[in-house]
């Protein structure tokens, strides 16, 4: 299921995602994750709690719907652990870029 309801309308879909989910993240194209638990969730942003491994310490970041939508992050997102959601809307290499 898509995070974004649709690229014209870009709010994130909260029947999808909600607080308490658990959360991987990334940058489209880097290696490094960020992973923790949404914090809380609006139409436009995403807020996250992760852990800082550089100075062990508890972290937040917030997410905007306008960039999830124009593929700045790549999700993995569950609720139960059964079933792993993923979202990436980066151009892939073939779609003209």
């Amino acid at each position: 299921m898509a995070l974004i309801k649709s690229a014209t309308h870009q709010e994130f879909d909260l029947s999808q995602i909600q607080r308490g989910d658990c959360i991987r993240v990334s940058r489209a194209g880097d290696t490094t994750a960020k992973n923790g638990f949404v914090t809380e969730a609006a139409a436009n942003k995403l807020r996250l709690l992760y852990c800082n491994t550089q100075n062990n310490a508890s972290s937040y970041l917030d997410l905007n719907a306008a960039d999830v939508a124009i593929g700045v992050w790549e999700i993995y997102w569950t609720r139960d652990f059964q079933t792993v959601n993923y979202e990436c809307n980066a151009p892939q290499i073939g779609d003209g870029v």
